[in-house]
């Protein structure tokens, strides 16, 4: 939890750095997040079986506890609490349902398949800039995008062994999807400070109300507490906060690439702590993402 704190300070520390310029410090707020949320997957297994939306709540209970000290200690705490409430209602709703979806769907097809479907976010954020920018996508881009889908089918191709579950795989997608147009939208905010920390405030009273109309109260042991303590500072807080800061920058196309890491640094970490087995299709389909991914993003065209 510490070394937690400490690198949340830090990430917070190098926004005014100097030397670095814009399109760099974006790549590097983008790479801290990818490295970041790639823990969710093992995280959330070893919080696993807890309620979703109790893991939720408690993970943005502690996130929204340190973020306020944070600000408190550095003397924001009037900026941290003038958080436009139109930008906490959105930052809340989406990232609480990003996440439990993503949640459910772990339960259903295996939290290796869910993250690879869920991380078809970058290639559905193409689609919807590309919509809203009135773009013209080439053969290259539909191709990626084309390529992406064949990845996330090759991840949960296993699972048709095991008896093919729909409604996970539909989970995992309206996860991505979520974070996509959640995405599309942070890309054009204009608030000067962090708008995660004070979100997690209304996320963590709707995640614990949810909880109590529609799951099971339940025990905790220490190591589930623990897991989503880390899960409320690193992949909920701390990533998004990165994130946010990277997509204000104006270099989407720079960091969207980036994160399409997310899905194969999970599955290295699920594979490193052996807390579920980690199959060659998942693997095979996590590349495909990818690569689809970095093709559909357009990278070697002129977009800003």
């Amino acid at each position: 939890m510490n070394a937690a704190l400490s690198l949340f300070r830090f990430s917070l520390l190098v926004g005014p750095c100097r030397p670095l310029g814009p399109r760099a410090r974006a790549a590097a707020f983008a790479i801290g997040a990818v490295l970041f949320w790639a823990t969710w997957p093992t995280l959330a297994m070893l919080a696993h079986p807890a309620p979703p939306f109790l893991v939720f709540g408690l993970a943005a209970s502690v996130g929204f506890a340190m973020s306020l000290s944070l600000a408190l200690m550095r003397g924001r705490a009037a900026s941290f609490l003038a958080t436009p409430p139109r930008t906490i209602l959105l930052v809340s709703v989406a990232l609480l349902t990003n996440n439990v979806l993503y949640l459910f769907a772990m339960r259903r097809i295996g939290p290796a398949e869910a993250n690879v479907i869920a991380y078809l976010w970058p290639v559905l954020l193409v689609l919807i800039l590309a919509r809203w920018q009135h773009e013209r996508l080439g053969p290259l881009r539909l191709s990626g995008i084309a390529l992406g889908f064949v990845g996330a089918g090759l991840a949960i191709g296993p699972t048709f062994a095991l008896g093919f579950d729909p409604y996970g795989v539909i989970l995992a997608f309206l996860s991505g999807l979520t974070f996509a147009i959640y995405a599309a939208i942070r890309s054009r905010g204009r608030e000067p400070g962090d708008v995660i920390g004070p979100s997690m405030g209304l996320l963590a009273v709707l995640a614990i109300g949810l909880h109590f109309v529609f799951e099971v109260r339940t025990s905790l042991s220490l190591s589930q507490l623990s897991a989503i303590a880390v899960i409320g500072v690193v992949p909920l807080t701390l990533s998004n906060v990165l994130w946010d800061r990277a997509s204000r920058m104006g270099h989407t196309v720079l960091i969207s690439s980036i994160a399409y890491a997310t899905p194969l640094a999970a599955l290295a970490l699920l594979a490193i702590f052996g807390v579920v087995a980690v199959s060659f299709a998942a693997v095979a389909g996590a590349l495909l993402v990818v690569i689809g991914a970095l093709a559909a993003s357009g990278l070697g065209g002129r977009r800003p």
